[in-house]
């Protein structure tokens, strides 16, 4: 079916030399270095090797082998609000919070049940309490704050779960993403922005702060896949709302971080026939895309979720469809595949999740299409099929903008 095809969503990725242009180190001379490490953080649990060959990449995913129950949700703004595009997404059982990194640079919380506005911090300044730029966020569910992560000014700020501000910390590195780890320590990754005010540590990527944000420690995992390239995923961490994944880009390994033992727990390496190889990669940012537009080949680029009960990894490659990859947590039994079959009734859209929390994980779902297409139109011949359900069909005429992203959550078997 062509209308789901098309809305396939795919987030992309932003150009290193956007994230810091300022190459001096004035802003950072307050930065210790004594009592910093660099460390080799160990590899563990290396069993759950998947070898995937070229007659399994096209093989299809039936929905109804992952999903138990699913729900649509369109986010509704305040007037003179607007919500461009969803980067990021974090979420509890009551509240959504969302990051529109590139249109209007906001932080925005909606209600879990209405999709009704509730929060929207913007950019105000470049003084105390105000933010310039929004890197990245995260949110502690514990104690109910937001944490504002810009990376212009080199600080987070903390905010309750009504928008107030409580207070903010300069950061000592300059990073594009960032999370809280349940040790009250803080992951940063670098992108390989240039960190050279932190002396004998340069070829860090990933550095770990205290709760005071002064940096403990500093690690890489494959030096050749981080620094290829300027092109960068929007985030590489994922969370279950207890622990902290990590899929590095053009990896084929999801970890578990363990900051407090220093230690990378392996959940799977991914082996594609059709994939990347290390050979592959050459060359800098677009030429690395115009050769895999003539490859074919897929890559990782930092899509992955995780739930108490399964995993995903999302695979890419320009001119064809990605390659999913699930796996149960619970009978370790394996979905893989480039297909997906919509035999759930009900669900004609479906896009990979960006965010995941006990049981749950939520995607994003664009409608730009079915306002060219009429919903009317896309509702008969949903029914034609036998797959439009009443909830559905509610939920398609009371969309107000086509324009404003919409998102799914997925709860699983």
């Amino acid at each position: 079916m062509l209308i789901m095809g098309m809305l396939i969503s795919f987030f992309g990725c932003k150009n290193s030399n956007q994230l810091e242009n300022e190459d001096s180190n004035q802003k950072f001379d307050w930065v210790s270095t004594n009592s910093i490490s660099q460390t080799d953080f160990k590899i563990l649990n290396k069993s759950n090797q998947v070898n995937i060959d070229q007659s399994e990449i096209g093989k299809d995913i039936h929905l109804s082998d992952l999903i138990s129950e699913f729900s649509y949700l369109q986010l509704k703004n305040k007037e003179g609000h607007l919500l461009g595009d969803i980067d990021k997404i974090l979420f509890t059982d009551s509240l959504i919070f969302v990051m529109d990194q590139y249109i209007t640079n906001t932080l925005q919380v909606f209600e879990r049940r209405t999709g009704n506005e509730v929060v929207y911090l913007e950019k105000s300044g470049e003084g105390p309490r105000e933010f310039l730029e929004i890197y990245d966020f995260d949110i502690d569910r514990e104690k109910k704050q937001i944490l504002l992560f810009d990376g212009k000014l080199s600080k987070v700020l903390f905010f309750d779960f009504n928008g107030k501000f409580i207070e903010e910390l300069k950061i000592p590195v300059r990073a594009q993403n960032f999370r809280k780890l349940k040790t009250d320590d803080y992951l940063f990754f670098t992108a390989n922005l240039p960190n050279g005010h932190i002396e004998g540590l340069t070829d860090c990527v990933y550095f770990i702060l205290n709760s005071e944000f002064q940096v403990k420690s500093c690690f890489s995992i494959e030096k050749k896949l981080e620094s290829h390239g300027n092109y960068f995923s929007r985030d590489y961490f994922s969370s279950d709302g207890h622990d902290i994944y990590l899929f590095p880009r053009f990896s084929n390994e999801l970890f578990r971080i363990d900051g407090k033992d220093e230690v990378l727990n392996q959940l799977v390496s991914v082996k594609l026939e059709a994939g990347i190889e290390k050979q592959d990669l050459v060359g800098e940012g677009l030429s690395f895309v115009d050769d895999r537009k003539k490859d074919r080949k897929f890559f990782s680029h930092g899509g992955s979720f995780v739930t108490n009960r399964i995993y995903g990894l999302e695979f890419r490659r320009f001119g064809g469809r990605s390659f999913y990859y699930f796996e149960s947590l619970v009978s370790n039994e394996r979905f893989y595949g480039s297909n997906i079959n919509f035999d759930l009734p009900g669900m004609p859209f479906f896009s990979f999740p960006i965010s995941s929390f006990k049981n749950v994980a939520i995607s994003v779902i664009k409608f730009q299409q079915l306002r060219n297409l009429g919903v009317e139109k896309f509702k008969a011949s949903l029914e034609k099929q036998g797959n439009l359900t009443l909830d559905l069909s509610d939920f398609l005429d009371n969309v107000i903008d086509f324009d404003q992203p919409a998102i799914l959550i997925m709860e699983f078997k």
